[in-house]
């Protein structure tokens, strides 16, 4: 029993590692799809899930410098897909906001995926949605704190 315990955790690690392979495979086809580069659609899918944000909490998102979220900013307002707004409850911020245009052009590239994964979800009984919710939580805070510790190690 101990066996097989160690070798199902072991192949859901195995597969938590090559998801990083599909997903990236899947953003690559995904910005294809829209007409974008990579970073273009992170910042699509950041800013769809937030409701808006400053240029700063985009760069924080992506990870990427000042300059180049300043450079997709200016492409995704250039191409209609976002837009600079006063932040109602500071005149001296300025937020990126999706277009509702590129909030559908994004929900359109996922919605095969999403209607899928739905289906597959929906046979999965309250207390398995309750167990897969945590684990995909926790595995998501886990790779973000090896990402943060693999950038302070980077080797030279």
């Amino acid at each position: 029993m101990i066996a097989a315990r160690a070798r199902l955790i072991e192949q859901i690690l195995d597969h938590i590692q090559l998801l990083g392979t599909e997903v990236d495979r899947l953003s690559g086809a995904a910005a294809v799809f829209i007409g974008l580069n990579r970073t273009d659609l992170r910042a699509l899918q950041v800013l769809r899930t937030s409701g808006g944000m400053t240029a700063g909490d985009l760069a924080r998102s992506l990870q990427v410098t000042s300059g180049a979220t300043t450079r997709v900013i200016d492409s995704l307002v250039a191409a209609g897909h976002a837009r600079r707004e006063a932040d109602p409850t500071d005149r001296r911020r300025v937020l990126i906001k999706l277009s509702p245009a590129a909030e559908r052009i994004v929900d359109r590239s996922f919605e095969q995926l999403r209607e899928q994964a739905r289906l597959l979800l929906e046979s999965y009984q309250d207390e398995e949605l309750e167990t897969v919710a945590r684990f995909l939580a926790d595995v998501r805070s886990l790779i973000r704190a090896h990402a943060r510790r693999l950038s302070q190690r980077a080797l030279p």
